[in-house]
């Protein structure tokens, strides 16, 4: 069992879809070696088990695109037509299963082969990572390629394309506490409209990146989310101050704590969300005290409105 399946079947058959590492249904049950229908009627059984960002249906552009940009002989098979007739074909739009999915489905096929699949394609995804976050060197030279070539941001890519998309997070090195507070500062400098910032670890750090970088003539709304034991009486005066000072000039300021437990434990990352883009960035006291992280761009934008509502202003605590 241990060479049930090669890195390199598996990096093929891996695509970046909604920002998004992500593998079709067809493939994976492919490697299960199993039907795809019988693959998708495990998953239906138990649906429960995987949110919208563990899978989600592809959009009929998303189908074609992928299959245009690799209908080769070797990936094929994976991107059957959608139309009725003579041949191979489906009758519905594939899913994708992200890497969460994908470990989420050994245990609703329950078989050995698809624990032993599993294992190996986790692997990949671990590979890729330990390569971005350690190999600088490789990021350059990626880098430099890129302004070689001709990019087409639309199109599908594959794995090796997703090494690159994740060598433009900006790295945080201990060694640059001036340079990791400054590219917090440019995502703040850089908000249009609004600013929505979910860190449980909200802290005067964040406070003075708001006060010194905001935009006031672009921003015209603030709200930030944190965990409501963090909350203290320095920090609610600080707030105080920033908030009155930020309403003389037209710009609206909220901070609210958490106090809903399933909220609290819905999420682990940090986001600073703005019209037209979101990060994942570090807590404030992470950058603060200069601890090795990264900052990236995502298309996996929480679900801010619904934790709002069932949150509560820091001044009632």
């Amino acid at each position: 069992m241990a060479n049930i399946i090669k890195q390199d079947v598996v990096e093929k058959r891996i695509f970046l879809i909604r920002g998004l590492n992500v593998m079709i249904d067809s493939s994976l049950a492919e490697l299960y070696g199993v039907e795809t229908k019988v693959l998708n009627q495990a998953v239906k059984r138990n649906r429960k088990r995987f949110p919208k960002d563990f899978m989600f249906r592809l959009t009929k552009v998303e189908f074609d695109d992928l299959r245009r940009q690799y209908d080769t002989p070797s990936l094929r098979s994976q991107f059957v037509t959608l139309k009725t007739g003579r041949g191979q074909h489906r009758k519905y739009l594939p899913y994708v299963f992200t890497e969460q999915g994908v470990a989420m489905l050994s245990s609703v096929l329950n078989s050995e082969r698809a624990v032993q699949v599993n294992i190996a394609i986790m692997r990949v995804f671990v590979n890729v990572r330990k390569i971005v976050s350690a190999n600088k060197e490789a990021l350059m030279k990626l880098n430099r390629l890129e302004d070689r070539i001709e990019s087409n941001s639309k199109k599908i890519k594959t794995i090796f394309e997703v090494i690159h998309r994740q060598s433009e997070a900006k790295l945080l090195s201990p060694n640059k506490p001036f340079s990791n507070k400054k590219a917090v500062r440019d995502i703040v400098n850089s908000c249009s409209e609004y600013i929505y910032w979910i860190d449980k670890y909200f802290s005067k750090a964040g406070l003075d990146w708001l006060s010194d970088s905001l935009d006031i003539d672009k921003v015209k709304e603030i709200k930030i989310l944190m965990l409501s034991d963090k909350v203290n009486k320095k920090f609610i005066s600080l707030y105080k101050d920033l908030k009155k000072e930020l309403r003389s000039n037209k710009v609206k300021f909220e901070i609210r704590g958490i106090v809903d437990k399933k909220v609290s434990s819905a999420f682990h990352d940090r986001w600073i969300i703005s019209k037209g883009f979101c990060y994942n960035l570090p807590s404030t006291d992470t950058v603060a005290r200069g601890q090795y992280t990264e900052v990236k761009k995502t298309t996996n934008i929480p679900p801010f409105d619904s934790w709002w509502r069932k949150s509560q202003s820091i001044e009632k605590i």
